[in-house]
């Protein structure tokens, strides 16, 4: 089964997420995507004025006199917000990761850094001109939080290319693959210690419900289509009797005439 149909809509996402499947690259997705969020939530709000603790960065000074431009404008204060976001994650992610042991807590606090990390690193620096005739002799610029859509791309990214790290709780993080254990891995990757279950078959034990019965969409080639979704069982159609209101129309005065309208559609559910 691919990545893609692991990764959206098939586990619940219940207790069990930080216990039977705890370790996974599934958690270490919802740990950054978590991280991120809040990071990118509070710095926005800094922005914006919504925090008294907060503003714009002030940092940012100076700039280049040869090349035109200067620091400018409401730079968006990533720092504060990544600060905010270890205050309030760090502690919550100790308490989850207890049982797990230390080698548990130490994925879960890197994957949290890796999301913080994605929102810093996915941030632009936008600029605009100053001039006569518009001939932008100089540019004063910014710093922008990228739309969290993209933020959660760059994490997606970094999920379908998650490393599998040894599980040793007082070492530093290495990668299980015996070749692979002196490459360095980066702030902003991904790591788990387990594997993840077969997404496929319901597994009450872990939380997994499995795709059978999922609703499926015969033409589509994405995460919602049948050949995916259904893990090559192949899938069932049924006719679905379907009863709507239509062709209305205002009639004076004062309220609206319908009529009752049936059709017959398939719907494709996975076997």
């Amino acid at each position: 089964m691919t990545t893609r149909s692991k990764s959206f809509g098939v586990v619940d996402y219940g207790p069990a997420v930080f216990s039977a499947v705890a370790g996974t690259k599934e958690t270490a997705f919802i740990y950054a995507v978590m991280a991120a969020g809040l990071v990118h939530a509070v710095t926005r709000s800094c922005s914006a004025g919504n925090m008294t603790e907060c503003s714009c960065d002030a940092s940012l000074q100076g700039g280049s006199a040869a090349e035109g431009w200067h620091w400018g404008g409401c730079s968006d204060d990533v720092k504060y917000g990544t600060w905010f976001s270890r205050r309030f994650i760090d502690n919550s992610v100790k308490n989850i990761s207890a049982k797990g042991g230390d080698a548990l807590l130490t994925m879960n606090q890197h994957n949290s850094e890796a999301g913080r990390q994605a929102v810093a690193k996915t941030m632009s620096t936008d600029c605009r001109c100053h001039g006569v005739s518009g001939s932008c002799a100089v540019k004063t610029c910014w710093r922008t939080l990228a739309p969290f859509e993209r933020v959660g791309n760059f994490l997606k990214e970094r999920y379908e290319g998650s490393i599998q790290v040894l599980d040793r709780s007082k070492r530093k993080v290495r990668r299980k693959e015996k070749e692979q254990r002196r490459v360095p891995i980066a702030k902003e990757e991904l790591i788990f210690l387990n594997k993840s279950p077969n997404y496929c078959l319901e597994d009450r034990r872990v939380g997994v419900a499995g795709t059978r019965g999922r609703r499926c969409n015969r033409t589509s080639a994405g995460p919602d289509g049948c050949n995916l979704l259904c893990c090559g069982r192949g899938y069932n159609t049924h006719v679905v009797r379907h009863v709507e209101r239509c062709e209305c129309k205002f009639v004076w005065c004062c309220y609206v005439r319908c009529r009752r309208c049936e059709s017959m559609n398939d719907m494709h559910t996975c076997k």
